[in-house]
């Protein structure tokens, strides 16, 4: 076919108006994209893991893959601290952390893993009902949005030597925070030997005698393969583990009003099925290990009361230098108001 001039010059002129369109349709395409990339020590493959992904694969679906999830799982981000310190400089948007992990934003997460203040689940769930709250108004205003709650599980205390008795454990190279110099400083006070090491050095520490004990909720233990380092666990409930899934203020403000309440929707039906799964894999866990070479060292009731007022000489420390004065007593409040209708 043969054009005229004139004819050429409004086909070219057509292809780069289609071009420009197509070009400006992209961009708005792509600005309206929110690809968000999460940090987790939840191991790959795990349980918690899958969870995770199905909960990034519903994001996309509910939100015509606008939303897009990227997990970083295995601590191959780094341990918490690291994922804190990449979202506020937004190398990571999101992170699926512990309460350990919290309290590098805010102290005030120690509150629901004090040791030996809890007894069960069931008056630790009816504690955080309340202080979750203050949590979450609390970490926003650092800039952080809780999407979830979830569980960690019981921290039980696994080491090299069988331990029954807090005299023992303090004998021993007990792990603790790489970065919280005040919560080393209160467990120096106690009596305890800690030795600050991140928690993807731990395993190496156990391997090399840096360190002889550490303090882990059991599922963890099996999936990482700690307890084959440090074959002795005690058979007290230590502390409850909570967990949580955080995104940065600045993504979260980047969803349309409808996206986020499609991600908070999504993202609390993940918590909740990830608390069934701990809840469910604890026990399943401990029998496992305990079929692998597991010693588990019970301890009777005169050495309980021994790690109770262990416990309980160090909460005056915790109060005011771990955990806010105001917390710390509407945690013991509540504590004291769900035993009483018992």
């Amino acid at each position: 076919m043969i054009f005229s001039w004139s004819e050429e010059v409004t086909i070219k002129s057509l292809r780069v108006l289609s071009a420009l369109c197509l070009f400006v349709a992209m961009s708005s395409f792509l600005q309206g994209r929110v690809q968000i990339r999460m940090g987790t020590m939840v191991p790959t493959g795990s349980a918690w893991h899958k969870i995770l992904q199905k909960m990034g694969s519903d994001w996309s679906i509910a939100t015509d893959g606008e939303v897009r999830l990227q997990i970083f799982a295995g601590g191959v981000a780094g341990d918490e601290g690291a994922l804190i310190r990449k979202m506020r400089i937004g190398q990571l948007q999101a992170a699926a952390i512990s309460n350990a992990g919290l309290t590098v934003i805010d102290r005030a997460a120690f509150a629901l893993m004090l040791p030996l203040m809890f007894e069960s689940y069931e008056e630790w769930d009816y504690v955080r009902a309340v202080i979750n709250v203050e949590l979450e108004a609390r970490l926003r205003e650092k800039g952080f949005v809780v999407l979830a709650w979830s569980d960690a599980g019981w921290v039980y205390f696994f080491s090299k030597e069988p331990v029954t008795r807090p005299s023992q454990m303090k004998q021993l190279r007990l792990a603790a925070s790489a970065s919280d110099t005040v919560a080393v400083d209160i467990m120096k006070w106690a009596g305890f030997r800690p030795v600050p090491i991140t928690t993807v050095d731990t395993i190496t520490g156990l391997q090399t005698g840096l360190i002889e004990a550490v303090s882990l909720p059991t599922i963890l233990a099996n999936l990482s393969q700690f307890y084959q380092y440090a074959k002795n666990m005690t058979d007290m409930k230590w502390a409850p583990l909570q967990g949580a899934i955080l995104l940065d203020e600045r993504t979260w403000n980047r969803l349309s009003s409808e996206q986020q309440e499609k991600v908070m929707l999504l993202a609390r039906e993940a918590g909740t099925g990830l608390k069934q799964v701990i809840r469910l894999q604890e026990e399943l866990a401990l029998k496992a290990m305990k079929t692998r070479g597991l010693q588990v060292w019970e301890v009777g009731e005169e050495a309980m009361e021994e790690w109770r007022q262990t416990a309980r000489s160090a909460y005056p420390e915790i109060r005011g230098r771990l955990v806010p004065p105001e917390i710390f007593d509407r945690v013991q409040s509540l504590l004291e108001e769900f035993r009483s209708r018992r």
